[in-house]
C-alpha cells in the first residue's frame, strides 16, 4: 500500500461522541465550500446498496454523463471506494487528496472526539471529483443512513434505501422499525425516494416520506420486471423498456430495477443508456464468479436473507453440480443460521478471518460443518469436495479468499 493511505487507514471508523453531520459540514466548508455545486444521489440500505450504486453509475456514463461514485466498505484497496467515469482512483492521486485533507483539518471541539475514516475520505473523493471537472455523483452511506456524512447534502437528486434487515444492531437499533427510521433518515422534502423494503420497514419509510412530501417508488407497484401480454421488460415510471438480461439473483434483479428507477430522475438518459448500464454496473465481491476446476463464487452476503439469495443463485446458475461452501463471519452476525442454510445445500468448511472484529470458530455452536484453522485450508479441502464452491460470510472471508484464488494455477 502507499505510504500516503497509511493515515487514513489508522483513522478511527466511529465517533464515539456527540456524533453528528456539523463535523462534515465543517470539513467541507473548509476545503471545498463548492460541494453544494454536486448533482447527487443518495443510497443506503441493510443490503445491496453497492449494486444499485454502481449499476446507476454505470447508467448514467452510458448516458453520456460525467459520473462519479463512491462505495463503502472496500475489499481490497481503500481506492476500490472511489471511481470517476468508471476508472479507480489511483493510490498516488488519492495519498494526494488525502494530504490537502490532512493539512486542512479544522480543530474540533473536544466534545466531538477525532475525525473518523468515513468523512476524511468523503472530503478526499470530492476533492478529486473536482479536479476532475466532474458534477455528477453517486454516493453510497457506509452504515445507518442519517448520521452518515453523505446525509449532509440537502438537495439530491434521488435517494434509495434498498433494503432493511436486522443487522449493525449495537449501532443502529435492535428492532426492524429502530433500524429503519435510521435509513429512513436521508429522506428529504420533496425530494424522490426509491426503495424495495417491505413489511415494518417500508411502514417506517412510507410515513417519512409522506411526513417530508417526497414522492415514493416501490419496487413491484412502481416499477418492476414484468412478463405478461406478450411484454417482457421493465416497468419504470413514465416508460417501459423491452429488455430481460440475466440476473445473477433474486436479489440483483431488484438492486438493477432500483438503480433504473433512479437513472429516470434525470432527463438526460436514455433506453438505451439503461440497457447498458445494467449489463456492465457491479461490484467485485459480488456474485463474482472465478472459473476453473472448481469454480469459486465469492459473494459478501452476511445475513441469513442475503444467504439465502446467493444459495438460490448458485443453484440457478449451475443446477446439478456438487456445492461446498467456505465461510467466515464478525462477531456480530447470526453465524450459527447462516452456516445451517449453507449446510442444507452442501458441505461447509468455516475458519476464522483475518479482521479484528473476526468471530472466532471456537465459540460457533453449530454441530455441523466442518471447523478449519484458516481461509486457505477450508479453500483447499472445499476444492477436493465439490464442483462449485461458494465463499461468504462476510467482506474479510471474501477479501482473503480472492487474494488466494488471483495466485493459483
Amino acid at each position: 500500500m502507499h505510504k500516503g493511505l497509511t493515515w487514513l487507514e489508522e483513522l478511527p471508523r466511529f465517533s464515539k461522541v456527540n456524533y453528528n453531520l456539523f463535523r462534515t459540514w465543517l470539513l467541507l466548508q473548509r476545503l471545498l465550500p463548492e460541494y453544494k455545486e454536486f448533482d447527487l444521489y443518495f443510497i443506503t440500505g441493510s443490503k445491496g446498496k453497492g449494486t444499485v450504486a454502481a449499476t446507476l453509475a454505470a447508467i448514467l456514463n452510458a448516458a453520456g454523463i460525467s459520473t462519479c461514485l463512491v462505495t463503502s466498505p472496500h475489499l481490497v484497496s481503500p481506492t476500490e471506494r472511489l471511481r470517476c467515469n468508471g476508472v479507480d482512483i489511483s493510490e498516488e492521486e488519492l495519498a494526494d487528496c488525502l494530504q490537502q485533507v490532512a493539512a486542512n483539518l479544522p480543530d474540533l471541539p473536544a466534545r466531538y472526539g477525532s475525525w473518523i475514516y468515513s468523512e476524511v475520505i468523503l472530503a478526499a473523493a470530492f476533492l478529486w471529483f473536482h479536479a476532475r471537472g466532474a458534477r455528477t455523483v453517486v454516493l453510497e452511506a457506509g452504515l445507518g443512513g442519517r448520521l452518515d456524512p453523505g446525509n449532509l447534502f440537502r438537495r439530491p437528486r434521488g435517494t434509495c434505501i434498498s433494503t432493511v434487515m436486522l443487522e449493525h444492531r449495537g449501532v443502529l437499533g435492535n428492532t426492524l422499525a429502530e433500524i429503519a427510521r435510521e435509513k429512513a433518515g436521508i429522506i428529504k422534502p420533496r425530494i424522490p425516494i426509491v426503495t424495495g423494503a417491505r413489511g415494518i420497514p417500508l411502514q417506517v419509510i412510507a410515513k417519512r416520506a409522506e411526513s417530508l412530501a417526497a414522492p415514493l417508488y416501490l419496487y413491484d407497484r412502481d416499477f418492476a420486471w414484468e412478463e405478461k401480454n406478450g411484454f417482457r421488460g421493465l416497468r419504470l415510471p413514465g416508460k417501459t423498456l423491452q429488455l430481460f438480461p440475466c440476473f445473477a439473483t433474486d436479489a440483483d434483479k431488484v438492486n438493477k430495477a432500483m438503480a433504473a428507477c433512479l437513472a429516470v430522475l434525470h432527463p438526460q438518459v436514455t433506453e438505451a443508456a439503461i440497457a447498458e448500464g445494467i449489463s456492465t454496473g457491479g461490484l467485485p465481491g459480488r456474485f463474482e464468479v472465478i472459473s476453473g476446476t472448481p469454480v469459486f463464487v465469492l459473494d459478501v452476503a452476511h445475513t441469513p436473507e442475503s444467504i439465502d439469495n446467493f444459495i438460490a443463485g448458485i443453484k440457478r446458475k449451475y443446477p446439478g453440480r456438487s456445492l461446498a461452501f467456505v465461510a467466515g463471519f464478525l462477531e456480530d452476525k447470526p453465524v450459527e443460521v447462516m452456516l445451517a442454510k449453507m449446510e442444507a445445500a452442501g458441505k461447509v468448511f468455516y475458519a476464522p478471518v483475518e479482521d479484528y472484529r473476526g468471530y472466532n470458530p471456537q465459540a460457533i455452536l453449530f454441530a455441523g460443518g466442518v471447523r478449519t484453522p484458516s481461509i486457505s485450508t477450508a479453500l483447499s479441502l472445499a476444492a477436493a469436495e465439490a464442483e462449485v464452491v461458494g465463499v461468504t460470510g462476510s467482506f474479510a472471508a471474501v477479501r482473503e479468499a480472492r487474494g488466494l484464488l488471483s495466485k493459483r494455477d
